[in-house]
């Protein structure tokens, strides 16, 4: 599990073998600039979507201060033609030099930014497994469950989620119609798997 965002001594090793690249919230960074790089989220943050069924949009990844990511000629690795939308303002610090020549100079900097594409590869092969579940509430609650792992935080009631997402984005996490995703988090309450308040999810288990 990653654990967020980097000490300081990593980020100021980070810039100087990186460039800066800014993206406004909304708006795409430009696959000319990242592609064959490997990018650490610096501020902000990303999502990492792909076109799905009836021209709507899927995202496969939120990527937070301290997240990796590399994308390739071909998108993101298993997934082609992904594209990386910045969800608020967020920099992105590519990458300016190979691994390799990073691994030879800065070994310690190397080994921290091959764990974080480490993590980035079991959390993209987790969110592949959740969207193969057929049943929407139970693919809804794994990927809260995922979230929660990341950005939950313990409270007497249960993990509170405070990431404030939408039900369109949850909806686009899970490949379903923003309107499915308001009854499947009603029928979650009313089974004991969550409580909404307002764009808070509060949830009482977090078994699976």
């Amino acid at each position: 599990m990653n654990d967020g965002g980097f000490s300081d001594e990593v980020y100021g090793r980070l810039v100087e073998v990186c460039t800066a690249v800014q993206v406004l919230a909304g708006e795409e960074l430009p696959q000319a600039t990242i592609r064959g790089h490997i990018g650490v989220v610096a501020v902000g943050r990303l999502a990492v979507v792909v076109d799905a069924e009836a021209g709507r949009s899927r995202t496969i990844a939120l990527l937070q201060e301290g997240d990796a990511l590399a994308l390739t000629d071909g998108g993101w690795p298993g997934a082609p033609g992904a594209r990386v939308r910045a969800v608020t303002d967020a920099e992105l610090l590519v990458l300016s030099e190979s691994l390799d020549d990073v691994l030879f100079s800065d070994p310690a900097l190397a080994a921290w930014i091959i764990r974080a594409l480490a993590f980035a590869v079991a959390d993209r092969e987790l969110s592949a497994a959740i969207a193969l579940e057929p049943r929407l509430e139970r693919r809804l609650i794994l990927k809260l469950r995922q979230l929660a792992e990341r950005w939950g935080k313990v409270t007497p009631e249960g993990i509170r989620l405070d990431l404030r997402v939408t039900h369109q984005e949850l909806g686009d996490m899970v490949g379903a119609a923003r309107e499915s995703i308001t009854v499947a988090l009603g029928r979650l309450q009313e089974q004991g798997e969550i409580s909404v308040r307002r764009r808070t999810v509060i949830l009482r288990q977090m078994e699976d």
